[in-house]
């Protein structure tokens, strides 16, 4: 996570604030990205009720 560390040392503070954030979480993040497993298909139905709400 190069880029990561980067953004820590110069980056603006938008890109820094999420970098540090990414950190943060960086499990979950690598998890959701290296997984076969999703949650699409829930957060498809929750945004369909929230709309017909």
């Amino acid at each position: 996570m190069d880029w990561v560390r980067e953004a820590e040392r110069d980056a603006p503070a938008p890109i820094l604030s999420f970098a540090q954030n990414l950190r943060l979480d960086l499990d979950a993040v690598t998890a959701g990205l290296t997984l076969p497993w999703s949650s699409g298909i829930v957060e498809g139905h929750v945004n369909r009720i929230k709309t017909i709400k």
